[in-house]
This record gives structure tokens, C-alpha cells and sequence, in this order.
């Protein structure tokens, strides 16, 4: 009863998050078209921050429980869930997106290469406070380039106070306050299964608390189908899975050095390193993901969830 309980706690807790970060998202939406920024900079910015507010939550109350290994596992799941099953997705039930805002293949490579560095990083079973500093310098430059090449912060004009922006400030608190005590509990959730099966909160926060915290870009991605719309602000997803980086560097700082469980992590790596290639391959040949391209993508997240089920059955 009790194992059942937490299960509909843990699901309860998506769904509040799922419903919160719509609020909180088009709310943002709404803000910064009164602060007339540029699109790339609301979609790679602003989207790619706020749609991670569920991440930040979840890593900060695993810090507070002293669970590192909870953030870990999710970031680094959350990222390639983006990659590997949101857009692929989208590219299937819309048969091929355009991706706006295309970006350089050196820029492409240099913003995989910092998706990519935490798995790097965690590969000794140590995490330093230098490797979070590291990960904060790569996203500052990162921002930087970008904000040479689209002028994001360009353009901004200052804002009249009114009471319409008064309640959409309130909305984005309310819709922030319970993404943060949903978090909680999925962390306490995650732990406490992580406990019950007897495998490392890393192993379950990669496989299933990734999905989980991604329910705002996956909510995005559902109402761009049904709006009939394949056009996707590729900045969103490009913002969302480069500042889980920043997160993880920024949750590291602030923990400290710690060791993580990783289990049999190296495997699931090479799967990792396999779907981001081919994510480059596709996306620097044209601006557009075509619905088979998604497929091969798709089939690369299920043979990682594959994988990631058969490692925690062979650790239990």
C-alpha cells in the first residue's frame, strides 16, 4: 500500500509540474513581449531557462537532501531527452520541422560539446567543484558567442508598470511555488524508490526523473502538433538542454566535490555520445529534421531506455 501511495505521489507531482510550468511558461512568454526582446533571445534565453525551472527546482532540493546524485542523473537525462525524443517526435508526427534560428556547425559543436561535458565529467565517479566551474565558463562563453551573432539583449525598451503585468509577474510566482514543492517531492520520491529496489538515485533520476522534468518542452512539443504548427523556435530547445549545464555547474559549486554511483554508466556513454553525433549529422546538413531522421533519433532514446532498464535490473 505503501509502494503504491508513493507511486501516485510521484505521478501527482508530474502533473502539478506539467500544469505549473504551462502557466509559468506562457506567462514568460507574455513578459518579454512587453520588454520587446528579440525572438532568438525569448526563445534561447528566457524559454530555455524558464521551461528548465522544474530542473533547478529538482537540483536544489537534492542538494538540500544531500542526494547529489539525483540532479546528475536528471540533467544529463534531461538533455538528451530533448534531443533524442522531443524533437524527434516532433519531426515524426509533423513529417519533418524546419529548425529556425539554425546555428553554425561550430556553433552546433561547440553547444554539444557543453551538453555533453557533464557525462564526461562523471565518468571518474568524481565530481570537483572545478568541473562546475568549468561548466559555468563554457555557458558564459557559449552566451557570449551568441549574443555577438543575434544580438539578444539588443532593442530592449524599458517597461511601464500596469496592472496587466502585475498579474502576470503573480501567475509566473504561483506557477514557480509549486513547480518548487512538486520538485521536492519527486526527489523524496526518487530516493525512496532508489531505496526500496536497492540502486543509486543517479540510475532512476537518468531513466525516469529526466521524462518527468521535461514535461514543459514535451507539453510545447504536443501543442505545436496539434496546433499544426512544425515551425519550432529551435532556441527553446537549444537554450533548455545547454543551461542544464549551467545548473549542473551551478548545483556543483554550491554542493561541493562529491563522489557519484554512476553503477555501470560508462555503457550507457557511448550510447550518449552516439545520439548526439548523429543529432549533428542531421541538423548541420540543412535546416530541417526529416520524419525518418526523427525515427533513427527516436530509436536511439529507446535502445538508451533500454539500456538504462537492463543496468538497474542487473544492479537489483
Amino acid at each position: 500500500m505503501e509502494i503504491f501511495l508513493n507511486i501516485l505521489l510521484f505521478f501527482f507531482a508530474c502533473f502539478v509540474i506539467w500544469k505549473s510550468s504551462g502557466m509559468t511558461v506562457n506567462g514568460i512568454e507574455k513578459f518579454s513581449k512587453s520588454l520587446k526582446l528579440s525572438s532568438f533571445a525569448t526563445s534561447f534565453l528566457l524559454l530555455g531557462v524558464f521551461t528548465s525551472i522544474s530542473e533547478i527546482s529538482v537540483g536544489i532540493n537534492s542538494v538540500l537532501s544531500e542526494k547529489p546524485g539525483v540532479f546528475v542523473g536528471n540533467l544529463i537525462g534531461g538533455s538528451f531527452v530533448l534531443l533524442l525524443l522531443v524533437i524527434p517526435v516532433l519531426a515524426i508526427f509533423n513529417r519533418g520541422i524546419m529548425l529556425k534560428d539554425h546555428i553554425s556547425s561550430r556553433r552546433l559543436l561547440t553547444f554539444l560539446f557543453i551538453i555533453i561535458c557533464p557525462s564526461l565529467l562523471i565518468l571518474d565517479g568524481m565530481v570537483s567543484t572545478y568541473d562546475g566551474l568549468l561548466l559555468i565558463f563554457l555557458y558564459g562563453l557559449f552566451i557570449y558567442f551568441f549574443q555577438k551573432q543575434h544580438s539578444m539583449f539588443n532593442n530592449i525598451r524599458s517597461m511601464e508598470p500596469n496592472e496587466k503585468n502585475a498579474k502576470i509577474i503573480g501567475k509566473i510566482i504561483i506557477g514557480v511555488t509549486f513547480i518548487y514543492f512538486s520538485a521536492k517531492i519527486l526527489v523524496d520520491k526518487t530516493v525512496f524508490f532508489a531505496n526500496i529496489l536497492e540502486v543509486p538515485p543517479f540510475l532512476i533520476s537518468l531513466l525516469v526523473l529526466s521524462i518527468g522534468t521535461n514535461l514543459p518542452e514535451i507539453a510545447i512539443a504536443f501543442n505545436s502538433i496539434k496546433k499544426r504548427r512544425p515551425e519550432i523556435a529551435f532556441g527553446n530547445y537549444v537554450g533548455s538542454a545547454a543551461v542544464n549545464s549551467l545548473i549542473f555547474g551551478v548545483l556543483t559549486f554550491a554542493n561541493g566535490s562529491f563522489e557519484i554511483n554512476k553503477a555501470t554508466f560508462e555503457h550507457t556513454f557511448f550510447i550518449i555520445l552516439f545520439g548526439y553525433v548523429l543529432f549533428f549529422l542531421f541538423a548541420r546538413t540543412k535546416d530541417r529534421i526529416s520524419a525518418s531522421e526523427g525515427l533513427l533519433l527516436l530509436f536511439t532514446f529507446l535502445i538508451f531506455l533500454f539500456m538504462q532498464t537492463t543496468e538497474m535490473l542487473l544492479v537489483f
